[in-house]
């Protein structure tokens, strides 16, 4: 397997990756912001913001948007973009994603109109929510992509990419992966598949707050599904499918395990070439953290 690594930093996909968060509000009691995180956000939203948000049938644009992100030449200034974003024509819009794309995603007919509806949400969120959090963004942001493209230089790209995000790269068909540092999916990690490549959005650690990484380590292994899952994990990859007819337990339920698993860092997915099946593996490696994590507070 041979592709190339690269880091995308902007503070465009980090208000992005916010207005995504609160529209399908799903995972949220997985991710340190945690489950109250929507309704605290909805009390400073204007009622008009609100309803053109509920009432958005679909984020299909707003998914592509990381690749106009990525071609945008001042990544850092969000006022610029939406600018560059909205003179765009039709035409140019669609040379712009067409050549990304494949037949698991088709591109709208009407791009000018998802274009215009989105621009308008989004620069209505920035106003009424993301510029009130934005200090301090782009700087952490920066500095976690330096630490990355510098591991890049000194260690393999596989290494890189599981220190990052737990997910190993497994696939034929991928030719690049760009990792994109976030603030607002802490402890999670994303994945976007397009074509040949891959948008894995990471989140980045505070170093100020081991303490709650070791709390989720512990909560993780408290449990004794967890731990049988963990231990089936451990003899191998497995689908979902897989997990679910070992343990004997319902879907839902399962999920909500792998998740707190995946939030601890105890569990690797891996990307192979069937686009919607993710394999599944102990991260073998976590006693090593979990040591060091525990002397920090001994």
């Amino acid at each position: 397997m041979t592709y190339n690594v690269s880091v995308l930093v902007s503070p465009v996909h980090e208000l992005l990756l916010s207005f995504s968060l609160y529209k399908r509000q799903t995972l949220m009691k997985y991710l340190d912001l945690g489950s109250r995180w929507p309704g605290d956000v909805e009390e400073s939203l204007s009622p008009e913001l609100k309803e053109a948000i509920a009432s958005k049938e679909n984020l299909f644009f707003e998914d592509l948007l990381v690749l106009f992100i990525e071609q945008f030449p001042y990544k850092h200034e969000i006022d610029s973009f939406f600018e560059w974003l909205g003179e765009m024509s039709a035409g140019e819009l669609f040379e712009r994603i067409a050549s990304s794309l494949d037949d698991q995603r088709a591109i709208p007919t009407n791009l000018l109109a998802q274009r215009d509806r989105s621009l308008k949400l989004l620069k209505e969120w920035d106003k009424e929510y993301f510029q009130f959090h934005r200090e301090g963004v782009l700087e952490q942001l920066t500095a976690d992509a330096e630490i990355k493209r510098k591991m890049l230089e000194e260690e393999a790209r596989e290494k890189v990419i599981l220190h990052a995000s737990r997910f190993i790269v497994e696939s034929e068909t991928v030719q690049n992966v760009c990792l994109i540092p976030s603030l607002h999916i802490q402890p999670m990690a994303f994945l976007d598949h397009l074509k040949d490549k891959l948008y894995i959005t990471y989140s980045v650690k505070n170093p100020n707050n081991e303490r709650n990484e070791l709390l989720r380590f512990t909560k993780a292994l408290g449990d004794e599904k967890r731990l049988k899952i963990l231990e089936f994990l451990s003899h191998g990859t497995h689908t979902f499918t897989d997990i679910v007819s070992e343990i004997g337990m319902a879907k839902g339920n399962i999920h909500h395990h792998l998740s707190i698993l995946r939030g601890a860092g105890l569990v690797n997915i891996h990307i192979k070439d069937e686009r919607n099946t993710f394999y599944y593996s102990a991260n073998k490696g976590i006693a090593d953290e979990f040591s060091r994590m525990v002397d920090q507070f001994l």
